[in-house]
């Protein structure tokens, strides 16, 4: 596990690859390094993803809803005036 985290911060920090595809790619490596047959692979992805996303998602959809509320009502320049100034 401490492998694939190396990877992963390597891959986005050094190569510069995009977050989403080191992320993709070192969890590909993952699985076949766990032993995982290559045919199982990509449900395996796709149940951790999924599994993933669906714990997230209505925590960034209320996270979407307080950010426009609070731009509609001018409360986020009222918070960005008070941090910077």
């Amino acid at each position: 596990a401490a492998g694939a985290v190396a990877l992963l911060l390597f891959l986005i920090i050094k190569v510069k690859l995009h977050a989403f595809l080191a992320l993709v790619l070192v969890s590909l490596l993952t699985a076949l390094a766990a032993g995982i047959p290559v045919a199982d692979v990509p449900g395996a992805l796709s149940f951790g993803f999924s599994n993933t996303l669906g714990s997230v998602a209505l925590l960034v959809g209320f996270g979407v809803m307080v950010g426009r509320l609070l731009e509609i009502t001018g409360g986020a320049q009222v918070l960005a005036d008070t941090l910077i100034g």
